[in-house]
């Protein structure tokens, strides 16, 4: 079921980078849009996904990772991009014995292997865009045979939820923004989209809807009615 909105933005893309803000200040949440414009919902050219909770069933227990690493209620990435020397070495430790089990125990989300098969056959572009490691993905891909256009990780510059991730993917499909889909399950994932100015899908494996899901186009419950944002069918 779609997010109700009142006269829905387009932001377009025009190339521009983060860093240069007006302001020259740029947050890990927050970000100017470029040129808003009045527009009608655009066509779908390309969908990006999430991997864990998305592609995959859900594994990762941020919580559980967050007390292990003894790091409080602060985003990994963003600790480790000011932990140095022996911390950074002992917190990114933790954070890998947790994404190497994931690999080991991977399995495909419901109706994942269905969902890509049809968009394969559509002759529509996916991307898998993920905080992992490009070791992580790519374990993830090679047991689970798993196969996108573009894969992007935490190791190929800024992470979600900064926008460049998707305005580079967009920009590599030869599309705006608002052209490609970001489906995903958790927050960063929407911001993510919100930020780029893309259409967002979040995926509710089953739980609550979130407060943050507000900002989300659409709400879905099974990857299954992806299909239905691509052909436009779902309001």
């Amino acid at each position: 079921m779609a997010r109700e909105q009142k006269n829905p933005i387009r932001f377009v893309w025009n190339g521009i980078g983060v860093g240069e803000a007006i302001d020259g200040k740029r947050s890990a949440l927050e970000f100017l849009p470029r040129c808003g414009v009045i527009s009608a919902p655009m066509k779908i050219k390309g969908v990006i996904f999430d991997m864990d909770g998305t592609i995959t069933a859900p594994y990762f227990d941020f919580n559980k990772i967050r007390d292990e690493a003894g790091i409080g209620d602060i985003d990994m990435l963003d600790y480790l991009g000011t932990a140095v020397g022996v911390e950074h070495a002992r917190v990114t430790a933790v954070l890998k014995k947790f994404e190497d089990a994931g690999v080991d125990g991977a399995e495909l989300n419901h109706g994942a292997r269905e969902l890509l098969d049809e968009l394969a056959r559509r002759g529509m572009p996916t991307a898998l865009l993920t905080r992992n490691t490009r070791r992580s993905v790519d374990g993830v891909c090679q047991k689970l045979n798993l196969k996108f256009a573009i894969t992007v990780t935490r190791e190929d510059g800024p992470h979600k939820p900064s926008p460049e991730p998707i305005w580079d993917i967009a920009r590599r499909w030869g599309a705006e923004p608002g052209e490609v889909l970001m489906v995903g399950d958790y927050k960063w994932d929407v911001l993510c989209a919100k930020n780029a100015g893309a259409p967002s899908a979040m995926l509710t494996n089953g739980e609550p809807v979130p407060d943050w899901a507000s900002d989300a186009t659409y709400i879905i419950e099974s990857l299954a009615e992806v299909i239905e944002i691509v052909e436009g069918r779902k309001s």
